[in-house]
């Protein structure tokens, strides 16, 4: 039951730091998150990695939280900037139905870590 509240604690980060926090480092329309610079998609992995971190700190203590923070900053930013580089080589705009699915690959590829995380702390 604990690791079942983990894993759901961290989809309810997943969504607090895809949508809501990331909402600051793209002011305009959602379109504009295809054209997140590699700082600002170095921030918006940082905030996934240190919600992450706090709420590993939970269940897991301190040093499981820092590599599970490391972790999840490395993938998420290798599947984030995956996911840019195709769109934009392909000219792939939010008003394209390719586009949506390309996002339900990106976020399956986001659960599937916390799923991997879940399993790492086993």
């Amino acid at each position: 039951m604990t690791l079942a509240i983990y894993f759901y604690l961290l989809l309810v980060k997943h969504a607090i730091a895809d949508l809501w926090l990331q909402s600051r480092l793209n002011q305009a329309k959602y379109g504009d998150k295809l054209k997140l610079t590699n700082s600002k998609l170095w921030l918006h992995s940082l905030d996934h990695a240190v919600l992450t971190a706090i709420i590993t700190l939970l269940f897991a203590g301190l040093g499981w939280a820092i590599i599970i923070a490391v972790l999840d900053f490395v993938l998420h930013s290798l599947i984030d900037y995956v996911k840019r580089v195709y769109t934009f080589r392909k000219n792939i705009t939010t008003k394209q139905n390719l586009f949506w699915k390309i996002q339900a690959i990106d976020q399956l590829a986001h659960f599937s870590c916390y799923f991997l995380y879940v399993l790492l702390i086993l």
